[in-house]
């Protein structure tokens, strides 16, 4: 029997059929075709023996894999099989940021509970904290001197009329420096609300001209829409850690600071070293607490904490692609954290910038000497320099300072201080606030609480 012709039929299902036409010695051309089903890996010594007959007939197609089908069907296989890996890969490197935020997210929420619940005791501790920051801890926390708005005035003449007490002297010179700190953190208090109410009108004004007249129209409907506009949600915001009580709080520590905190709202604190070292008038104690409270008006602790979030989900997200599974995490974990506080240092002489700007202003609207009161920063830059604690200019270590230079914000400050001073406000804020402070200082009548 002699091979005459074949081809191959593919059939549905992965299953083929190889017709081979064979003819006898007879080669009788009537004889026909025959058909052989060969199964993979069959040659022609294998084919059947026993005649299928001359006239075709039906047969089972028989399963088998060609290496043409076997190479589609793995490369198929092995692109699941990466397209799974990668999946899973990213998933791996992401649960991790992705629980600390839900950690974060839970932490926050319990603390707004608990703060609800227990509100002095949670305010306690955060005065605590806030005290342990610059030193004051213990017995110190006792020495704790607070002054409320609006009734410090009596204070230090009720102070004076007691001079039997233990330690008079001292404490008599740190009620002077409560008594002036009330003073002048008053008229900033004052200056400030003024300013961020202005602001605040400015705002809803710029933005109400920007909007349909069908908004404009209907009150509720363009309150939501202005609560949503970024400008007009900053002095909102604003506004609300503005307006209420102030307190002042005098913070016996060897360590020269004065600062605001939005976790403990419309409090201002300042130590006792602070005033032995820098503050010699009203004027330099008047910038120093208007920087302060410029931090709270812009927002600067939240836009920090949301910055310091985001950076640090990033460095443990970048910590889990360490490919030796921990050995350079150590080294790894120094380098991020260096590039945290660059990136920190950068945000934080940003901010100390437009605090100095807008502190500035509010020293003049509260009708103070501007001029006079840069020199303080003059006298930080001078202290700092003794110290060691400022770096130079071009070094790499002011690379990571969280201030600008002292020198360089005097510089600033006594140039601004030719524009921001109290003759541009004499007929405005400077008015009206002698005129509040006149009338404070009245005498009540006679049977008058």
């Amino acid at each position: 029997m002699a091979l005459a012709g074949a081809r191959i039929a593919c059939l549905s299902g992965g299953r083929i059929a190889l017709h081979i036409a064979v003819s006898t010695k007879s080669s009788t051309p009537s004889l026909g075709s025959k058909l052989c089903v060969i199964r993979h890996g069959a040659t022609l010594g294998s084919l059947p023996r026993r005649p299928l007959g001359w006239s075709i007939r039906s047969t089972s197609v028989l399963p088998f894999s060609t290496s043409v089908a076997k190479e589609s069907a793995a490369k198929t296989t092995v692109a699941r099989r990466w397209k799974w890996k990668f999946v899973a890969r990213v998933a791996y490197y992401f649960r991790i940021p992705a629980l600390v935020l839900s950690v974060y997210g839970f932490g926050y929420q319990q603390g707004i509970m608990d703060y609800s619940r227990e509100p002095e005791y949670m305010e306690s501790k955060l005065m605590e904290t806030s005290l342990a920051s610059v030193g004051c801890m213990g017995q110190d926390m006792d020495d704790v001197l607070v002054a409320r708005e609006g009734g410090w005035r009596d204070m230090l003449s009720k102070f004076r009329s007691d001079r039997r007490l233990r330690d008079y002297d001292e404490m008599h010179h740190r009620m002077v420096m409560l008594h002036n700190a009330a003073g002048v953190g008053e008229k900033i208090v004052k200056a400030a609300q003024s300013y961020v109410k202005g602001r605040l009108n400015e705002a809803v004004r710029e933005a109400t001209e920007r909007l349909p007249p069908e908004v404009v129209e209907d009150k509720n409907l363009l309150y939501e829409v202005l609560r949503q506009l970024d400008d007009v949600e900053l002095w909102v915001k604003a506004q609300s850690n503005m307006e209420g009580p102030w307190r002042f709080v005098l913070v016996p520590s060897p360590v020269p600071n004065a600062f605001v905190s939005e976790v403990l709202p419309r409090r201002i604190f300042i130590t006792t070293s602070f005033f032995e070292t820098f503050i010699e008038s009203q004027d330099e104690l008047a910038l120093v607490l208007g920087h302060e409270i410029s931090h709270l008006i812009l927002g600067h602790s939240s836009g920090r904490n949301s910055i310091e979030t985001a950076v640090r989900t990033v460095e443990i997200l970048l910590l889990s692609l360490d490919p030796t599974e921990g050995l350079l995490s150590l080294a790894f974990m120094a380098f991020l954290a260096s590039i945290r506080n660059a990136i920190g240092a950068v945000y934080s002489r940003e901010n100390e910038r437009c605090a100095d700007e807008l502190g500035i202003k509010l020293t003049a609207m509260a009708c103070y000497d501007t001029r006079a009161a840069s020199k303080v920063f003059h006298k930080m830059h001078v202290q700092n320099v003794e110290s060691g604690r400022e770096s130079s200019p071009f070094g790499l270590l002011s690379f990571f300072d969280s201030h600008p230079p002292s020198d360089e914000r005097f510089r600033a400050l006594l140039e601004e201080s030719g524009e921001e001073n109290r003759e541009k406000y004499e007929e405005t804020s400077c008015k009206t606030l002698k005129a509040t402070f006149w009338d404070a200082m009245k005498p009540k009548p006679r049977g008058e609480k």
